[in-house]
């Protein structure tokens, strides 16, 4: 219970995901006759982008709001916007097979197998094996989620203006994907050095709260001895240093004179 209590975000982004793929799985179908319900190879292609502005939105969220769990969601995130992208494709691929990987393949269709290459490179090196493997060229490699993000959201435009069936099936996908396109830049925006200074000072600035898990009980000390102190011990602070040495190496030679007797 202790671990769910901590991770429970992150279990309700992986339920709530687990639970979408069944839907897209289960519902709905690829053939042209079926015009009266979505189609799974489209939702598959839409679902993959909003994980992917959510994986990407994590940053931003910790960097300008403080929001520190979302950096536990990001990689989660990001693995599933390369499994709808994984399952996009096989279900594209089981309506045309392989007749459209050649040379002369339209644009949108090289936009995105870039993407998915792009997607499927982050989720291979997406563990500690391959950061402690890759050191500071696993960040650079990571930073290619930017070219993905934007090979995917064109790769989308322009399969909706060029894709009969998605025409057909989601004549409405148009406004919805310039939606996502517009969030995508925005996203890549707020990264750049400037605008990172820029919205730093206008917002306000969250400094973190200290809870310490014990009370903390200031220590008076009292500027002069109290009464009950010992007349034989003066204080050592009232002391000059060179009356202070002196007392030390006399009990010094009281303690190793007892010990040799």
């Amino acid at each position: 219970m202790a671990w769910l209590r901590s991770n429970v975000r992150w279990a309700a982004l992986n339920l709530f995901a687990v639970s979408t793929l069944g839907v897209v799985l289960t519902q709905g179908s690829t053939h042209w006759s079926a015009t009266h319900t979505f189609d799974p190879g489209l939702e598959s292609g839409k679902w993959a982008i909003r994980f992917l502005l959510l994986c990407l939105g994590m940053t931003p969220l910790n960097t300008y709001f403080g929001w520190t769990s979302a950096i536990k969601l990001r990689k989660s995130a990001g693995l599933w916007a390369f499994g709808f992208a994984t399952l996009h494709v096989l279900f594209y691929l089981s309506d045309t097979g392989l007749t459209w990987l050649t040379f002369s393949m339209q644009p949108f269709m090289a936009l995105g197998l870039l993407g998915l290459l792009v997607l499927t490179a982050l989720a291979m090196t997406s563990n500690r094996w391959a950061m402690r493997r890759l050191g500071k060229n696993w960040k650079r490699l990571h930073r290619l989620v930017y070219l993905g993000g934007l090979a995917v959201a064109f790769h989308a435009m322009l399969a909706a203006a060029a894709s009969k069936k998605m025409f057909i099936r989601d004549p409405q996908a148009v406004h919805e994907l310039k939606v996502y396109l517009a969030l995508l830049v925005v996203l890549l925006a707020v990264r750049i050095s400037l605008v990172r200074r820029v919205l730093k000072r206008l917002l306000p600035q969250r400094s973190p709260e200290l809870k310490p898990d014990l009370p903390i009980i200031p220590i008076v000390t009292p500027k002069r001895a109290p009464e009950y102190w010992p007349p034989l011990y003066p204080r050592e602070i009232d002391m000059p240093p060179h009356q202070l040495a002196a007392e030390v190496r006399s009990e010094e030679d009281v303690e190793l004179s007892g010990v040799s007797q």
